[in-house]
């Protein structure tokens, strides 16, 4: 598997009791996804193992605690502090539409309404105001477009561009 096909979820924190369980760090907003996942990957940097198939999970204050098949002890589960823990795409919980995943929207090819190439969408920052979209240009030149209605037109996943209506000053 390899580290772009993946979301991480959460981060091993510790060890919890003697059965191997974990303590995670969670990083989504859908906690309760816990519930539902099947098999996860562990990361670290480009290092990716697994499926392991989770045999049990629950949600403690922001935390969870998740038990994985081969993962008995606490020894084994220091070992992996500060790993991720990742899911498959296809596993990601389904957003309202008009809604997006980051992963989403990166290396979408970005058009202004007139039709203009802009770039490909390289990066999104998370803001307090709003998101700001990161466009690179084929001359390496950064364009942050803010996420909002107003610049934002249409996004089209499966054509894999976004079209956006330029603001004065923006480029």
């Amino acid at each position: 598997m390899n580290r772009d096909d993946l979301i991480t979820i959460g981060q091993i924190a510790s060890a919890h009791g003697v059965q191997g369980e974990m303590k995670l760090d969670l990083f989504t907003d859908f906690p309760e996804r816990i519930y539902r996942l099947k098999d996860v990957y562990m990361v670290l940097a480009d290092q990716v193992i697994g499926p392991y198939q989770v045999r049990g999970a629950r949600l403690t204050g922001n935390r969870a605690i998740i038990a994985l098949e081969g993962i008995t002890s606490p020894e084994t589960v220091k070992a992996y502090r500060g790993w991720e823990l990742a899911i498959t795409k296809d596993q990601v919980v389904p957003l309202p539409e008009g809604h997006y995943y980051y992963f989403q929207l990166v290396g979408l090819d970005v058009y202004s309404e007139t039709g203009e190439y802009l770039g490909i969408l390289k990066e999104v920052l998370p803001l307090p105001a709003n998101d700001v979209y990161v466009v690179q240009t084929a001359d390496k030149v950064e364009i942050l477009l803010p996420a909002t209605r107003e610049v934002v037109r249409r996004i089209d996943l499966e054509a894999g561009r976004m079209v956006v209506h330029l603001l004065p000053g923006l480029c």
